[in-house]
């Protein structure tokens, strides 16, 4: 429950999740970081607003309060900035039609100075069973899924405070399916909320110190005012940074309940962990080769070989001392100059061929050796 209550702390304050694409999915592994996965079902929170500012009206019995036409809450004309209340009573479903088994109702009148006229919301925060179905995970963001919940809006269904019963939600038709990917009957799919769990929540959010019951108003003597809780303290700054309060009210609700799911698909659940397998993609190089390129060097390659060839065949059965300039001191370019017979040993010849000195001369006969 501690990590529940940190986790709607901060859902309170977060402001990054319109762009923060990556906590959509905390609870997935994908190594690689581009996966997909068909179908993903989990339990949820979900949240609904209304702006109720048109309810708000003189309380026609005490003069120096506003109320509303809807639900008892009163705030002073003269100082109050900030009436805030959280039950555990359904809203009118005139207003808020649709609501699932409730968690926390949530009603508040709010200002920024006392000279104006308040605004009002009326919010619901209810369990739900959220399907995400298409997603795909790209570099560890989801760039595309399709989101849907359903709930249970039965009179059967709906929850009171202290109740000794767990809150069960079962599927539609045709959402429920194994790891794999078959299609189940929806009863294999129930989610279940234990009614401690529940009880738990309800006393969090409807506290007037933690929750969501406060009150800030006024101060003409110090020209401030007084504030009676963390969640009354962000209603107040909200308003004082806000062109669109009621959006923005409706948008705490959201990442509220928000991150409540995203701490609830981190958890494990008591008879198991709940999958969902998917596809994941490995980078992979490839190598395309334009052949074409290659005829010129290949052709080339090919008549090297063949030269090649031919001259070991030409050459095949000769003497193999062309590459040594020995001959040249016992047969002269001319045949009409031989000196003698040679040795018929290259280390003979060596052995003569170190103990002269030798030089090109061009004669009356040709160039020789002298």
């Amino acid at each position: 429950m501690i990590d529940m209550i940190a986790d709607i702390n901060y859902g309170m304050y977060y402001t990054q999740r319109h762009i923060d694409s990556q906590a959509l999915l905390t609870s997935a592994n994908c190594y690689f970081g581009n996966c997909t996965w068909d179908h993903i079902q989990t339990l949820g929170v979900c949240s609904k607003c209304a702006d109720i500012s048109d309810q708000i009206i003189i309380d026609p019995t005490d003069d120096r309060y506003f109320t509303t036409q809807l639900y008892q809450i009163f705030m002073r004309r003269d100082v109050g900035l900030i009436e805030s209340i959280g039950n555990t009573f359904y809203p009118d479903a005139s207003v808020l039609p649709g609501i699932g088994p409730l968690i926390i109702h949530w009603i508040a009148m709010a200002r920024g100075a006392p000279n104006l006229q308040p605004i009002g919301i009326d919010c619901a925060l209810y369990w739900c069973i959220i399907d995400q179905t298409n997603v795909t995970m790209t570099n560890w963001n989801i760039t595309d899924e399709i989101l849907s919940s359903n709930s249970d809006f039965s009179e059967a269904g709906k929850t009171i405070y202290g109740q000794r019963t767990d809150i069960t939600l079962t599927p539609d038709a045709g959402t429920c399916f194994d790891e794999i990917g078959t299609e189940l009957d929806p009863k294999y799919c129930t989610k279940t909320v234990g009614y401690y769990a529940q009880h738990a929540l309800q006393n969090f959010f409807t506290s007037p110190v933690l929750g969501f019951t406060g009150s800030a108003t006024h101060n003409s003597t110090y020209n401030g005012w007084n504030i009676g809780t963390e969640f009354v303290q962000l209603l107040y700054t909200t308003i004082a940074q806000s062109k669109n309060v009621t959006l923005n009210f409706n948008i705490i609700m959201e990442n509220i309940a928000y991150v409540m799911t995203d701490n609830i698909r981190q958890a494990s659940p008591q008879h198991g962990v709940s999958q969902s397998f998917g596809g994941t993609s490995v980078w992979t190089t490839f190598y395309h080769i334009r052949w074409g390129f290659l005829v010129i060097p290949t052709i080339l390659v090919v008549l090297s070989i063949i030269f090649l060839l031919a001259t070991i065949i030409k050459s095949w059965g000769q003497e193999k001392w062309k590459a040594s300039l020995l001959p040249l001191l016992f047969h002269p370019l001319h045949d009409e100059h031989k000196p003698g017979v040679a040795p018929h040993r290259i280390a003979e010849l060596k052995t003569i061929a170190e103990n002269k000195e030798v030089r090109l001369e061009r004669t009356h006969l040709g160039s020789q050796f002298v």
